[in-house]
This record gives C-alpha cells, sequence and structure tokens, in this order.
C-alpha cells in the first residue's frame, strides 16, 4: 500500500512540474543575451531531450541563475558531461524553436 501510494504521489508531481531530463551530454553552444529577458542565456547540448529539440535556457532573473551558469559554464570549458532537467511546459519566448526553462544541471549520472 505504502509503494501504491508513493507512486501515485510520484505520478502527480510529475504531470504538475512537466519536466525532461536530457542525456549526459557535453555542452555544444552556450548564447548569452545582453538585453533579451534582461540577460537570459540559451544552453545547446550535444545530445538534447525529445521535447526539448533546441535545448534550454536559463532565465536571469531566476534565483539559481548564477549557480546554473557557472555550472554550464564549467563543464563547457572542462568538456565535462551534463544533463539538464527542462521544465517541457515552459517554452523560451526568444525563439522560434523548442528552448525548455532549465530547472537544474545535474553533474554525473
Amino acid at each position: 500500500m505504502k509503494k501504491l501510494i508513493i507512486a501515485t504521489l510520484i505520478t502527480i508531481s510529475m504531470s504538475v512540474f512537466a519536466t525532461e531530463s536530457s542525456s549526459l551530454s557535453k555542452v555544444k553552444r552556450i548564447i548569452a543575451y545582453s538585453e533579451y529577458g534582461d540577460g537570459d542565456v540559451a544552453i545547446v547540448l550535444e545530445s538534447n531531450g525529445a521535447t526539448c529539440v533546441n535545448g534550454y535556457f536559463l532565465k536571469k532573473s531566476d534565483p539559481g541563475f548564477d549557480a546554473n551558469f557557472s555550472m554550464v559554464l564549467a563543464a563547457y570549458h572542462s568538456k565535462s558531461a551534463i544533463k539538464v532537467l527542462g521544465h517541457t511546459d515552459q517554452k523560451w519566448a526568444g525563439s522560434s524553436g523548442y528552448y525548455c526553462h532549465a530547472y537544474s544541471i545535474i553533474y554525473g549520472d
């Protein structure tokens, strides 16, 4: 019974927060905008997610922007692989492509 309740809660939380994880992949491109979104950053991986086909974005106004952008830059310069968890229901208005709002940056599996 306890497992059923946990599985139900996970299913509900996943539908409320529509997210998708990229595969473990290297950063292919970082695009920083000086004015759009007051400094939004687009991230393109060698292998983006199925929905987030063009990549991910960080909003400068996000509370975790500095930490997440720092991790992306470090991964890019060190050629380390990362995973990006993105909100599939939050498409970036800065592009006609499908960039998802980055929720978290993950090093390793």
